[in-house]
């Protein structure tokens, strides 16, 4: 049988979301090669990827970094902008991919594939994340074969949104948290102080983040002495920063108390949510991460958005919500006071979000060797 193909091309925090299918795929079927490709030079991603092999046991998984083609390189680096790159990869590995018997990916750009020439390939997307953006491109998902979500809240959006019909849809759990369940694991202690940690988690999506006006939460928790602050934005956030932007961030810390992370591998493994008292956000599926303990959450509507009774900010009703950067702090204080009226409602959605967690990565494997199996 050809490999079944798993393709990294969206950074590293698409890595947990779907490499532990392919581990154990590669166990279940040690006649197939089952092979992750990511981008040449994305380090990050092959640290994680590394890490899921070892981690699952998964030695057969084969793990290799492709060139970008030189076009690709050139072109990201002259607009500025490096997830410019994926189609260039993309349609370079054509030739490789018309093979296989199968691509998974956690990404929707890989939907391209079908209008680059890889045609009778079958092709498959796991969703990574579990928010309520419904960005527009999520119309690229026709392209699928097969699109399989964590829990009830995706499967239901996907059948509302008419981009894929019932019968190309699965649900297989959260195989990110999945991953990371671990009873054992202890929760990491990022302070070495009292006080009450907030993660504050803007996403990249301009349309919606809370990224402009960062650096005035920041200096809100500068003066006032109530709370530490984790800074770990969305990881794209910083993917095109020069080393001079990133500097001005980091000027921001005060050891002790504000602590400024852009790309650091703990911005997708959890250490942040887990070791967090309070989340502080706008749109970021990693507000579910953090709510699979049920903690108290505020929002920024840097946008004025109207964010009631609309779906895309359906999270915002599991806290408190500041209108401007000056309620910031009375948002999260009022979240924290009436966090127990919230229990039930954040365990609630933290459900319809994640499904049933435990054996996800197993039915997500399961549910492409079904798929494999009855595609001629």
């Amino acid at each position: 049988m050809p490999d079944i193909v798993f393709l990294f091309i969206g950074g590293s925090h698409q890595v947990f979301h779907v490499a532990p299918v392919a581990a154990e795929l590669s166990r279940s079927l040690p006649d197939v090669s089952v092979v992750c490709l990511y981008p040449h030079g994305d380090q990050a991603t092959a640290d994680s990827l590394h890490r899921v092999r070892e981690d699952l046991i998964a030695p057969a998984l084969r793990i290799e970094g492709v060139r970008v083609p030189l076009p690709g390189r050139v072109y990201a680096a002259v607009i500025g902008r490096k997830s410019a790159r994926k189609r260039f990869l993309l349609l370079s590995l054509i030739p490789r991919l018309r093979r296989a018997k199968a691509v998974v990916t956690a990404e929707r750009t890989s939907a391209r594939l079908r209008s680059m020439g890889l045609r009778s390939t079958l092709m498959i997307q796991f969703r990574h994340g579990a928010g309520d953006r419904a960005p527009r491109s999520e119309r690229r998902l026709a392209a699928f074969d097969l699109v399989v979500v964590p829990g009830p809240k995706d499967l239901q959006r996907a059948l509302a949104q008419g981009y894929v019909p019932a019968e190309k849809l699965r649900t297989c759990g959260y195989v990110k948290l999945d991953f990371f369940t671990d009873p054992a694991r202890r929760i990491p202690r990022v302070f070495d102080n009292e006080r009450p940690t907030v993660l504050y988690n803007p996403h990249f999506d301009p349309e919606i983040s809370s990224w402009p006006v960062a650096a005035e939460v920041i200096d809100r928790f500068r003066h006032q002495s109530r709370y530490n602050l984790i800074f770990a934005p969305h990881i794209r956030v910083s993917e095109n920063m020069g080393a001079a932007e990133r500097d001005r961030w980091q000027s921001l810390a005060e050891p002790g108390k504000i602590l400024i992370d852009l790309d650091s591998p703990r911005l997708v493994d959890m250490t942040y949510t887990l070791a967090s008292d309070v989340y502080l956000g706008d749109m970021s599926s990693q507000l579910y991460e953090f709510l699979i303990r049920p903690r108290p959450a505020a929002f920024i509507n840097a946008h004025h958005a109207a964010w009631r009774h609309n779906a895309r900010f359906a999270g915002w009703a599991l806290g408190e919500v500041a209108e401007s950067v000056d309620a910031v702090l009375t948002a999260i204080d009022t979240a924290v006071a009436g966090h127990p009226a919230q229990i039930a409602r954040q365990t609630a959605a933290v459900r319809e979000a994640f499904g049933e967690v435990s054996g996800a990565a197993a039915r997500g494997a399961e549910i492409v060797r079904a798929q494999i199996a009855s595609t001629p």
